[in-house]
């Protein structure tokens, strides 16, 4: 009996939290291509792991600007937006975050430790004299998050995009859990994987807020919620809309699926009008 106790209640108690950490910290790696004109790959270090990253130089009349992708994503889906930034003059860097396309890395914190590779690129423009006129960042889904959360860390950062930031880490979970499995929130086993998920990958998910960052960010910020987002509805990108004290704007894009805006009618007109209106 004591025997079957102990197994059942590992099972329980440490089995299944260690199995949905892994639904919390696992990636997914998109195929890479080799870079063409305009790009250059280049290495980015951070917290010991070699990211990759891509690099158009511009004509340095414009801010820098740096593009992050989402969950599952690789920079590869950024380098047409990428592309048209640099024709407008800008310095583009594309970067693969950890463990996506072809960075290093085992585990995804969802922006929690990922904040720290957009800094370290951020560091790499600075240290190739690319850099002077300031940042501009973009971001979708979890790297919306990864760049408000470094542009509250980073004063040279001038203006961010944020398309479908979630608001926090926790609330972000539970909502997954109820989308796509239908688990309450009040189950213990959500607190239980997010326990076992910092302890893995060396995070705080307390301080994992896309809402707190947006509070702390510098410069201008546009927010796009995804028309049809499911993932993070406009509820969601309004409450880190909310807390940003400007200056702000908050755009929606019709019909969009998640981190879809791109595609849509209005997006590169409503961006360029962004930057234009900041001097970017």
């Amino acid at each position: 009996m004591l025997a079957r106790l102990l197994l059942y209640g590992g099972a329980v108690f440490v089995g299944l939290p260690l199995a949905a950490s892994q639904a919390l910290l696992g990636t997914i790696r998109q195929p890479t291509l080799a870079p063409r004109p305009p790009w250059t790959e280049i290495a980015v270090r951070c917290e010991g792991l070699r990211l990759r990253a891509w690099l158009a130089p511009g004509d340095g009349t414009r801010a820098t600007a740096v593009l992050v992708h989402g969950l599952g994503d690789s920079l590869e889906s950024y380098a047409d937006s990428g592309a048209f930034l640099h024709r407008r003059g800008h310095t583009v860097l594309l970067l693969d975050l950890r463990g996506h396309g072809g960075s290093e890395g085992r585990y995804t914190t969802l922006g929690g430790r990922e904040r720290e590779d957009v800094r370290a690129a951020l560091r790499e423009l600075r240290e190739r004299g690319l850099g002077a006129r300031g940042f501009v960042l973009l971001g979708a889904s979890m790297g919306a998050v990864s760049v408000l959360r470094a542009a509250a860390e980073e004063p040279d950062v001038r203006a961010v995009i944020a398309e479908a930031p979630y608001d926090d880490y926790r609330s972000t979970v539970a909502h997954h859990a109820r989308l796509y499995y239908g688990l309450p929130s009040w189950l213990p086993l959500l607190p239980a994987a997010v326990a076992v998920a910092e302890w893995r990958a060396g995070f705080d998910a307390d301080e994992v807020s896309a809402v707190e960052a947006a509070r702390r960010a510098r410069g201008a910020a546009l927010f796009i919620v995804d028309g049809a987002d499911e993932r993070m509805p406009e509820p969601v990108v309004r409450r880190v809309y909310d807390a940003h004290p400007g200056p702000k704007q908050l755009w929606t894009a019709p019909g969009a699926p998640h981190t879809g805006a791109a595609i849509t009618p209005g997006y590169w007109k409503t961006v360029v009008a962004f930057l234009e209106a900041n001097d970017l």
